[in-house]
Order: structure tokens, then C-alpha cells, then sequence
């Protein structure tokens, strides 16, 4: 059994070539394969050794990126993809399969081939001569795009920063200045953490403006970081490919394309969904905006926004948030986390000693009844050189005695010289989320890697686990396991948590319009084939209430769309949110953490994987369909009143 990663590969370029040599061998031997084990099960076992070694140059080129590295990796893009792309358009495999669907197999077995041959159809098997020579170029540059995209978010987002003096920075109290200080005075760059905190307490108008401008600039041919790192090149090109890529396999567009291994059934569907929820939202968030404009009484613009929330925030629900950060440090959070995990699934989450990549890096064995069930390896701070965000990768799935492992990557606060890290509540719903993926990976009890954990699942389906598990932050005997002042050693006061749940859904609705925005832009770039900034100002036509400036280049560094797996998936988080929504209102109905409800969850959607219908499962545990109105209840969105 083997946990842990070579966190200082030597020539990559060299082992992945090698692999992929290796790779070729095995399908030509499973081409010729007769039952599931000489097929599916040789692939799978390379697939495990080729995985590995993937994921890990992946995750290091994410988390401690460095210009000699990210060379290499860049080489082994186009040998990755070039090789996925010969499998899927193998057609002796994908007949190997076809004739397995004729032997005798289990009912899992028979969904998981039945769900490869949809994707072998998807990946262009049935293409022949010059059209099967451009989707695997398409694929291969499509790779090196993505990676380009990310690198170019990332030096952006590390080029810029700025020292101050305290007198600067007016409105930021001792915690906030404590994150910044430096030998020379005190610096701001355009890190998450730092931004966020810039623009929600700095009274100084101009930084703030300063400060929006150039993160919401960056990657740009506008603004103050450098031009040199401008994305929309590269976007333009990764959207004509997709488009180019979708139409050679016979959609009318990507979109088409996206939604084809999906729950919903065409871009028709998610639009309507998508409209419904900004149709409910708005009354509301335009009272919302309409709130807070009175309460500024200045014209806000959008580096005033967050400045002026946080402050109608706090007079309107009696605290602020520096109010409850000394309650929230480090090590009691992740002790309420791990003990609200081990109430919810029964398992035990204990940190080891083993070798990882950074300081920082927290090396944590799960266990069930006695039995390590797998690994998670937290990568929790924000620092340069790390991508920013927060996101679940997978090492290794559950195979044979091999243990999932998984790596679980954040950007939150970091320690400084005298306190520990202290995390905004923000920041710990983030934690529960990304955990939420790691548990949907480590708690299968599917022996087919192909499909344990969140392997096979839709992209519509994957962020139920880590929505679900969010709702259990606000639930006040988790809280107070999460909490414990820094200084004096006291849980959260029943007083200020009565105040943090009732700010839970300030201007969600808000929130609501914004999250739409984003998806109804996705499902619409990937739809039209127009200049994708025209789509975004069609689309701010419905959903924007707040002003926007001309050199809003956000797009630039929307890595989900541009680096991820959510093109023309984005609506998956508000459809998740959906479905996590009306999963926890059922299990919190009926007994909550420990229940037999939430042990249903586990065994029917944690446990299941992508072996079976992910909405059948869903129904299986619920016992009806989902309901919009679960959504808008979980933020405060009440249609009644409109």
C-alpha cells in the first residue's frame, strides 16, 4: 500500500514519456481482452501508476510554481494529451468494450462500460482521416492553452504590489495590519485574503480604487499589471478550438457538447433554470442595492461595494467581522471540521508525521472502525507562487489494498509573527466545501477506479458533496467545536452567533444575480459565437444591478472556465446548490449529524460514486425530486413577499 507522492520528481518529461510508451502497450493488449479483467482491469491499473504521476506534477506546478518546473511540465502536456486522445478514438478498445456489454457482469459493471462508450462517442471514436488528425491537435493545444491561462492569472496576480504606511491604511485594525507587516512598513498585493481585506476595510478611497483596478485588470491589455501577461488571446483561441472541437463531433456548439455527460438535457433546460432564479432573485436584490445606497449615501462604485457592506453589516446586525476572526484560529477549526466529519460519516481523521512538499502542508489519515480508509493532504495558506483559489485533486483512487489519497488546496489566512492563523468564517465555509470533494473521494466503496469517488460522477452532480457539506457551518454545536478565542480560550458567545446566523443571508439575493451572471455568461459564450465580452454585456443587461467600469477584465482570470473542467458547466455549482439544499433540509428534518439520513447520504452518494445514475441514487436517498424552493429558502430569498 503505497500513500505518499514523490513530491521531488526527477525528469518528468522522461517517466512520462516512458509511461506513455508503457500506456500504448497495455490497450493493445486490451484491445484483444475477453472479459472485464484483461479489458477494463489492465487499464485500470496502468491508469493508477500514470494518474499518480499526473497529479502530482500537476498539483506542484499549482502550489509551488516555479519558471524551470512549469518548462517541463508544459512538455508533457501534449504527450498526456496526445495519448488520452489515442485512447478515446481507438476503435479496437472501444469494440473491446462493446463486446463486454455481452459477458456476464455485475449491474455496476454494466453502468460504468455503458458510461465509458458514451465517452469513447464523445472523444471523436467515430471520426475518420483528417478529422480525427484535428481533434487530436485541437485536444493537444487546447492543454498547453489551459496551462498557459493559469500562469499567466498567477504572474499577474504575483506582479503587483504596494508598500504603505499605517497611516495609509486608516480602517484596518491590528489583525488586518498584522497580515502585511513587513521590515518596511506594511505591503498589499493582489492575493485573495489581501484584496478582500482592502477593499471590505480600507477607508482610503483612492487605494481601494487603486487596488480593484488592478486585480480586476490583471491578465489584461488594461490596467496597471503588465500587459505581457494578457489572456484574451488565448481565450479567444481556446473558445474557437472548443467551438471547432464541438462541431467536428456533430453539436451545433460547445455548450451542446458540455451538457451531453450531464444530469440536465440541453442548454434549453439550464437557461430556464438559470432565468427562473434571476427572476426570483432580483425584486430582492434590488432591494438590497437600494439598502445600501441609502446607507452610503455616495455613489457607489465597485470598489466601494464591499467597504460599505461590511459596514451596513455591522450596524445592521451589531458586529463586525474582526469581531469574530480571534474566535476562529487554526488549530480549533480544523479540530470542529474534523469532529463535525467524524459525527457526520463515522470516521476518524487523525494528522500523521510523512514527507510532503512545504512547511505548510498538514498530512491527515482517515479511518473507519479501525481501518484507514485514506489520505488528505491540506495545503490551507495563501503565498506566492501558489495558484489562487480553492480546490480538491485526487491522487489516487480506492484500488485493491491502495487507499484514495487526495489533495485539498486552500488560499485562506496565514499565521503571522505573534498569532496563529486566524480564519475569517468565509474562509472555514470554504474549508468544509473543499472537504466535502475529499470525502466524495476517500469514502467510496466502489472497487472500480474508474468510477470510485467523484470519478464518473456529472459535473452537475460533483459539487453536491462539498455544498452539502457547508450547510453544517451554521448549525451552532459545530460552531462552537470550531471556535475558541485565540487569546482567552472562550467559545463563540451565544449572542454573536445569534448575530452571524442572522447576517448568514445578507444581500444573498445579491449573490444570487452575481453566481447567475457567471453561469448564464458560461452557458451563453459556449453557445454563441460571438466575442465573449459582448456575451458578458448581453448578459449584464438581466443580472447586473451594481456599476461596472470599462477596463473590467475579470474574465481574464476566470480559471474555472479558462483552466478548469466548468466550460458550459458553471450553472453545476447553483444546480449542486440545488440539490445540497434540499439534502440537508431532510436530513437536518429528520435527526441531522449521525442520523440514519445522513448515513443514507454516504452509502448513496459518497459511497456509489459514478457506478450508478447519480439521480437515481439521489432519488433513492431523498425519495422525490429536488425543489428550486430548497435553494432559495437556504438564502434567505423569500418569493412571497414579491
Amino acid at each position: 500500500m503505497n500513500m505518499t507522492p514523490n513530491f521531488a520528481p526527477k525528469d518528468i518529461v522522461a517517466t512520462v514519456k516512458r509511461l506513455v510508451e508503457k500506456g500504448v502497450k497495455v490497450v493493445d493488449e486490451a484491445n484483444c481482452g475477453k472479459n472485464w479483467e484483461q479489458v477494463i482491469g489492465s487499464l485500470d491499473a496502468f491508469e493508477f501508476e500514470f494518474g499518480r504521476i499526473i497529479s502530482v506534477n500537476s498539483h506542484l506546478n499549482a502550489v509551488i510554481f516555479s519558471e524551470e518546473f512549469n518548462a517541463q511540465y508544459e512538455k508533457t502536456l501534449p504527450l498526456i494529451t496526445n495519448f488520452y486522445t489515442q485512447i478515446s478514438s481507438n476503435k479496437k478498445l472501444y469494440q473491446a468494450y462493446k463486446n463486454l456489454l455481452k459477458t456476464d457482469l455485475n449491474q455496476q459493471q454494466k453502468y460504468i462500460l455503458s458510461e465509458a462508450i458514451k465517452g469513447f462517442e464523445l472523444s471523436g471514436v467515430g471520426l475518420e482521416g483528417t478529422e480525427a488528425k484535428r481533434f487530436k491537435a485541437i485536444k493537444e493545444r487546447l492543454s498547453i492553452l489551459s496551462n498557459q491561462f493559469s500562469k499567466n492569472a498567477l504572474m499577474a496576480t504575483n506582479e503587483w504590489k504596494k508598500t504603505l504606511n499605517k497611516a495609509d491604511l486608516a480602517g484596518f485594525d491590528e489583525d488586518n495590519l498584522a497580515k502585511i507587516k513587513t521590515k518596511n512598513g506594511y505591503e498589499i498585493n493582489l492575493q485573495a485574503p489581501i484584496y478582500m481585506d482592502v477593499m471590505a476595510f480600507a477607508d482610503n478611497r483612492d487605494l481601494r480604487e487603486e487596488v480593484y483596478r488592478a486585480y480586476i485588470s490583471r491578465a489584461s491589455e488594461v490596467g496597471i499589471t503588465s500587459k505581457k501577461f494578457d489572456n484574451k488571446a488565448t481565450m479567444d483561441e481556446i473558445l474557437a478550438l472548443r467551438l471547432e472541437l464541438a462541431k467536428i463531433l456533430g453539436f451545433a456548439n460547445y455548450a451542446q457538447y458540455s451538457i451531453a455527460n450531464k444530469m440536465v438535457d440541453s442548454e434549453a433546460e439550464v437557461l430556464d433554470f438559470l432565468q427562473d432564479l434571476v427572476q426570483q432573485s432580483k425584486p430582492q436584490a434590488q432591494q438590497e442595492l437600494a439598502e445600501l445606497q441609502a446607507f452610503a449615501a455616495v455613489e457607489l462604485m465597485p470598489w466601494d461595494f464591499r467597504y460599505y457592506a461590511e459596514k451596513l453589516k455591522a450596524q445592521k446586525f451589531g458586529f463586525k467581522k474582526a469581531d469574530l476572526t480571534p474566535y476562529f484560529p487554526e488549530t480549533q477549526v480544523l479540530k470542529g471540521l474534523f469532529a463535525t466529519i467524524e459525527n457526520l460519516y463515522q470516521v476518524n481523521i487523525n494528522a500523521v508525521d510523512e514527507p510532503n512538499y512545504h512547511p505548510d502542508v498538514q498530512v491527515l489519515d482517515i479511518s473507519k472502525s479501525g481501518v484507514l480508509v485514506g489520505r488528505i493532504y491540506l495545503d490551507a495558506y495563501s503565498r506566492e507562487g501558489k495558484r489562487g483559489g480553492a480546490w480538491m485533486a485526487d491522487y489516487q483512487p480506492l484500488m485493491g489494498a491502495n487507499k484514495p489519497v487526495a489533495f485539498v488546496v486552500c488560499n485562506l489566512n496565514s499565521p503571522s509573527a505573534d498569532k496563529p492563523a486566524l480564519f475569517e468564517f468565509d474562509e472555514i465555509v470554504t474549508l468544509f466545501h473543499e472537504f466535502g470533494h475529499a470525502l466524495h473521494h476517500l469514502l467510496t466503496e466502489v472497487k472500480y477506479p474508474s468510477a470510485a469517488g467523484i470519478a464518473g460522477v456529472p459535473w452537475d452532480g460533483v459539487e453536491l458533496p462539498s455544498q452539502y457539506m457547508e450547510f453544517f457551518c451554521y448549525e451552532k454545536q459545530v460552531v462552537k467545536a470550531l471556535s475558541k478565542h485565540w487569546k482567552t480560550g472562550k467559545s463563540l458567545p451565544d449572542d454573536l452567533y445569534e448575530k452571524l446566523i442572522a447576517s448568514k443571508n445578507f444581500q444573498s439575493a445579491l449573490g444570487m444575480l452575481r453566481q447567475c451572471e457567471f453561469s448564464l455568461w458560461d452557458i451563453k459564450t459556449h453557445t454563441q459565437n460571438t466575442d465573449t465580452y459582448a456575451v458578458l454585456a448581453q448578459v449584464h443587461q438581466t443580472t447586473a444591478l451594481l456599476p461596472s467600469i470599462k477596463d473590467n477584465r475579470f474574465l481574464n482570470t476566470f480559471g474555472h472556465i479558462f483552466s478548469g473542467g466548468y466550460a458550459g458547466g458553471y450553472f453545476s455549482y447553483k444546480w449542486a446548490e440545488v440539490l445540497a439544499a434540499d439534502a440537508y433540509y431532510y436530513v437536518q428534518s429528520n435527526g441531522g449529524i449521525g442520523s440514519q439520513e445522513s448515513a443514507d447520504f454516504a452509502s448513496n452518494i459518497l459511497a456509489t460514486g459514478g457506478s450508478a445514475d447519480f439521480m437515481q441514487q439521489y432519488l433513492n436517498f431523498r425519495g422525490k425530486k429536488p425543489s428550486t424552493k430548497a435553494l432559495l429558502k437556504a438564502n434567505g430569498i423569500d418569493i412571497k413577499k414579491q
